[in-house]
């Protein structure tokens, strides 16, 4: 249940062997490599992680064009190894302690995750579809619009 604080997801996750599969209901904060390295050059300006980025999962994913009457098109996770540079750096100012994507993640990000108490939940692309249809209820634009569905 996505709806609690992060800190209580990350103690319930903590709880599982690593290959538990874990079905999710709540807020998922999408955003890819243009919106991670946007949100570093905020940072790298003295701005704080945003607050959105502290409270729920983010999710690296790449959905298609709405079809009508949908909130959303397919919605596939995206390989996640383009977004580890950023994860000790969000981790370190307390967000993004939980990731989901597909692929492996690197050296770098385990012992980030270690580090910070966070984790990374695989996923696979093969269900996007029925993901869209059946599960994503709203897509509401936090930041960047001019990066679209990034």
């Amino acid at each position: 249940d996505l709806k609690r604080p992060i800190d209580e997801v990350r103690q319930q996750l903590s709880q599982y062997p690593v290959g538990t599969r874990v079905m999710l209901n709540g807020t998922l904060i999408v955003a890819r490599d243009i919106a991670h390295a946007k949100i570093k050059e905020m940072m790298d300006n003295g701005e704080p992680l945003p607050e959105y980025m502290k409270t729920s999962p983010i999710y690296y994913a790449g959905p298609a064009k709405t079809p009508e009457g949908y909130a959303s098109g397919s919605f596939g996770p995206t390989t996640a190894g383009r977004m580890d540079s950023y994860v000790d750096l969000f981790q370190s100012h307390g967000g993004s302690y939980i990731t989901l994507a597909k692929g492996n993640r690197s050296k770098q990000v385990t012992d980030a995750c270690k580090k910070h108490g966070g984790f990374y939940l695989g996923s696979i692309g093969g269900p996007a579809a029925i993901l869209a249809k059946d599960s994503i209820k709203q897509v509401t634009c936090l930041a960047f619009p001019e990066l679209g569905m990034e």
